[in-house]
C-alpha cells in the first residue's frame, strides 16, 4: 500500500479512537470486546509484532485476544497442538503488556469438515457418520475414546500454557459436517443408543423408530435420540473440564455455539458439566452465519438466531460475547458500518459483549484493517452504554415459538434423518414491520405458531400459549386438529387453493380504515396455497376474504376467535408470514399482534417504517427499546406506542450526543431515523 495513503489512513484511525479506560473489564473477565486472531498472525514474530502494533493503535479497543491454534478445520497432530501451546505461553504475556487479557481458541476438537487432510491429523478413528453409513474425513466421532483421550491430551497442554481462559469453538456438533450433515450413526453411538433404549438398533434399523407406529410413538423415540445427542456433547465435555481443571483450577472455560437443534440444545446441561465441580466461570459465544454485507436484512436473522442461544442459557452465565465474523475476511465485503451495526444488534437481542473475527487469516500485514479497526474503536461507548443498560433482561414480544425438541416436529410423516425446515423461522418477518420479537416463552406477549411446531410441546405446555394470544398458520393449525385441539382455535375446517388468490381486509374494527384493502401476493410466482377457513363458532370474526381473480369470494382468509382458555387466537390462510410490508397489511398485523396480547406488547412501531425493535429492561426496571432501520431510506417521522408509566427518555444514536424525547399518552415521536442505523432509547 502507498505510504501517503497508509499514513492518512492511520491519521485517521487514532483520531477516531478514543482513549478509553481497559483495565476492569479486561481484568475482571466480563470482556465486552474481543478480537479472534488467526495462527498467520502469530506464528512468526514479524507477524506477531504487526498485530501487537496494531492494538497499540486503538487503545481501549479490545478486552482481550483469542488465539486460534489452528488455520483449517480439521484437528491436527497432537505434537503440533503441544508446539504451539508452547509458542503461545511466550506471546500471551506480551498481549497483557498492552492491557489486554489473552487466552486460547482450540478450533479444531473434534474437526468441523474435510478440509487440508494431508496436514491434519490422520489417526485412524472413527470419523462421524450419518444413518447411510457415509463419513466426513475432517471430523472424529465424540464417543470414541481416541478422540476423547487426544481432546483430553490437547486441552492439558493448552492450560500448560496459562492463558487466562480457553475457547472450545463450534466443531463440537452433530449436525454439518461437511459432506454429511445428521451424524452419528458409527457403530459405537449405535451401541451406545441401544444400551441408553435397552433395545438393539443398526443404521437400517434404527430409522424405522423416528419414521413408524403413532404420531406420539415418533415424537417419543425421536426424543429420545436429543438426549443421547446432549449426552454425547455432554460426556466430551466433562472429559475436557477435568482435564483442564486438574492443572488450573478455576480457568474459564467457553463454548461456541450456533442454533443447536439436533444436539438437542442442552446449553444449561453443558454448562454445569463446563463449569466442573468447582464452579468455574463459563463464558458463551453465540453465532450464526452473516459473512457479507449482500443481502443486509441477514443480519438481523442471525441477530434472531443469537438471542434464541442467549435466551437458552442460565442467567448465571454473563460473559456472552457474539461471534462475529467476515469470513474470509476480504474488507469489501462488509463495511465497517456493518460490522459495528451487527454488533449492537447482538447486543440488542441479548449478549454482553462481541468476539471480533475480522482480522485477516494469511501472513498480510494489516494495514487494510485500520479503518475498520477505527470504526469498532469509536463505537465502544455504544457498546457500552447497551451493556450496562441492557444487561441480561429478556426481550418481551411476539415469541416464535420453539424450544429443545423443536427439531423433532420435521417431517412428522416422513423420513427424519433425511432433515428439513425447522417450523419456526417465518414468523420472524413480523419483525421487519415495528413488532417486537422476544427469544424465550416467558418475555411473551403472544405465540407465532407456524408449522408443525405444535409437535414439540405437550399438551399441558399447548393449553397455556393457547391461553394467551396465538397467531398460527393453517399448517399449525392442522397439527392443532391431529392432535385434537383444534377446538381452541375457532376453525373447524380449511379449503386450499393453488391458483390465483387475492386477499381483501374485512369490515372489522382491527382493519380500521384499510377494510376493503388488499394484497396479491401472486401464487403464479410465490407459489404457496390460499386457504379459505370455516368458522366453528359464531364467535369466530372474519379479517379478511379470499377473492379470485373474477372477484368471486371464496371464502374466510383470516379468523379472530377468543376460546375458552382466554386465549385470543388468529388463524391466518393467505401467506401469513411473507410479503406483509404494505401500508394495509403492516397496519392490520400490528393491530392483530396488539388484540391477540390483549394489550401487553410493550412497544410497537406505529408508523410506516421497515424497523426491527427489541424491547427489554434496564437494571432498575426502565423500558429500554433499541430501534434498526432497516431500510435504505430514513425513517421520518417514527411512531412509537410504549406500554411504559414515563414521559422522558433518552434516545441514543451509535454515534453523536443523545438527546431528550417526551412520551405523550404513551406515544413517542422521533423526527428521523438514518438508513441501516440503530438506536437505543431509555426511559428517565
Amino acid at each position: 500500500m502507498p505510504q501517503d495513503i497508509r499514513r492518512r489512513d492511520f491519521l485517521a484511525a487514532t483520531a477516531a479512537a478514543p482513549a478509553l479506560a481497559r483495565g476492569a473489564a479486561a481484568k475482571s473477565g466480563n470482556s465486552l470486546v474481543s478480537f479472534r486472531i488467526g495462527t498467520a498472525l502469530w506464528l512468526t514474530d514479524e507477524r506477531f509484532q504487526d498485530l501487537m502494533h496494531y492494538f497499540g493503535r486503538f487503545p481501549g479497543m479490545a478486552d482481550e485476544l483469542a488465539f486460534f491454534t489452528s488455520e483449517t478445520h480439521p484437528p491436527l497432530p497432537l505434537e503440533v497442538m503441544e508446539q504451539r501451546a508452547e509458542r503461545l505461553a511466550k506471546l500471551m504475556p506480551q498481549v497483557r503488556k498492552l492491557g489486554m487479557r489473552a487466552g486460547i481458541n482450540v478450533l479444531a476438537t473434534m474437526g468441523h469438515h474435510a478440509e487440508n487432510l494431508p496436514n491434519s491429523l490422520a489417526a485412524p478413528w472413527q470419523r462421524v457418520m450419518d444413518i447411510h453409513g457415509r463419513i466426513s474425513a475432517g471430523s472424529f466421532c465424540p464417543a470414541q475414546p481416541e478422540l476423547v483421550d487426544y481432546a483430553r491430551k490437547v486441552y492439558a497442554a493448552m492450560a500448560k500454557a496459562s492463558p487466562d481462559f480457553i475457547w472450545l469453538d463450534d466443531d463440537i456438533r452433530l449436525a454439518g459436517h461437511g459432506p454429511v450433515t445428521l451424524t452419528c450413526f458409527c457403530d459405537r453411538c449405535l451401541a451406545n443408543f441401544s444400551r441408553e433404549t435397552r433395545r438393539e438398533f443398526t443404521r437400517e434399523t434404527l430409522p424405522a423408530v423416528f419414521d413408524s407406529g403413532t404420531l406420539e410413538e415418533r415424537m417419543r423415540w425421536r426424543a429420545r435420540w436429543l438426549e443421547h445427542n446432549r449426552a454425547t456433547i455432554d460426556n466430551l465435555f466433562r472429559e475436557i473440564e477435568q482435564a483442564v481443571h486438574a492443572l488450573k483450577p478455576g480457568l474459564t472455560l467457553g463454548f461456541m455455539t450456533g442454533d443447536r437443534f439436533w444436539e438437542g440444545y442442552g446449553f444449561a446441561r453443558w454448562t454445569r458439566t463446563l463449569s466442573g465441580p468447582g464452579h468455574a466461570p463459563v463464558m458463551w459465544r453465540p453465532g450464526g452465519g452473516f459473512y457479507s454485507d449482500e443481502r443486509p436484512i441477514d443480519l438481523v436473522g442471525k441477530a434472531h438466531d443469537v438471542g434464541r442461544q442467549v435466551a437458552a442459557l442460565p442467567p448465571d452465565v454473563t460473559v456472552i460475547q457474539s461471534e462475529l465474523e467476515n469470513f474470509p475476511y476480504q474488507r469489501l465485503r462488509k463495511a465497517a458500518h456493518t460490522t459495528v451495526v451487527e454488533a449492537s444488534a447482538h447486543m440488542a437481542a441479548g449478549t454482553t459483549g462481541t468476539a471480533f473475527n475480522v482480522l485477516n487469516m494469511r501472513p498480510d500485514p494489516l494495514d487494510e484493517y485500520l479503518p475498520l479497526g477505527a470504526r469498532i474503536s469509536a463505537t465502544r461507548p455504544f457498546y457500552e452504554l447497551l451493556r450496562r443498560e441492557l444487561g441480561r433482561s429478556r426481550t418481551e414480544g411476539l415469541w416464535p415459538a420453539w424450544n429443545s425438541e423443536l427439531i423433532k416436529a420435521v417431517n412428522p410423516d416422513g423420513k427424519w434423518l433425511d432433515g428439513g425446515r425447522l417450523p419456526l423461522a417465518e414468523p420472524y418477518t413480523l419483525g421487519e414491520i415495528g413488532i417486537p420479537i422476544c427469544y424465550d416463552f416467558a418475555g411473551r406477549s403472544a405465540t407465532a405458531l407456524s408449522r408443525t411446531a405444535p409437535l414439540a410441546f405437550t399438551r399441558e405446555q399447548l393449553q397455556e400459549i393457547f391461553a394467551s394470544g396465538v397467531l398460527m398458520d393453517v399448517d399449525a393449525w392442522q397439527t392443532m386438529e391431529r392432535l385434537g385441539l383444534a377446538g381452541w382455535t375457532g376453525v373447524r375446517a380449511v379449503k386450499g387453493y393453488d391458483v390465483d388468490v387475492h386477499e381483501e381486509l374485512s369490515k372489522h374494527p382491527l382493519n380500521g380504515r384499510f377494510a376493503g384493502w388488499s394484497r396479491d401476493c401472486r401464487q403464479s410466482f410465490w407459489k404457496e396455497r390460499a386457504w379459505a377457513l370455516e368458522p366453528a363458532s359464531e364467535k369466530t370474526a372474519a379479517l379478511a376474504l379470499l377473492r379470485d381473480y373474477g372477484e368471486k369470494e371464496l371464502g374466510t382468509g383470516m379468523t379472530a376467535f377468543e376460546n375458552e382458555l382466554g386465549g385470543r387466537v388468529v388463524v391466518m390462510g393467505y401467506y401469513p408470514w411473507t410479503q406483509v410490508h404494505s401500508l394495509a397489511k403492516s397496519s392490520q398485523m400490528k393491530a392483530i399482534v396488539e388484540w391477540a396480547s390483549n394489550g401487553r406488547v410493550p412497544a410497537m412501531v406505529e408508523s410506516y417504517s421497515r424497523i426491527s425493535m427489541w424491547c427489554r429492561s434496564t437494571p432498575n426496571g426502565k423500558r429500554a427499546i433499541v430501534l434498526l432501520n432497516t431500510s435504505l431510506d430514513p425513517a421520518e417521522p417514527v411512531e412509537l406506542r410504549v406500554k411504559a408509566p414515563g414521559t422522558a427518555y433518552m434516545l441514543h444514536p451509535m454515534s453523536g450526543p443523545a438527546r431528550p424525547v417526551k412520551a405523550l399518552a404513551g406515544r413517542i415521536r422521533l423526527p428521523r431515523l438514518e438508513p441501516w442505523n440503530i438506536y437505543l432509547l431509555v426511559e428517565a
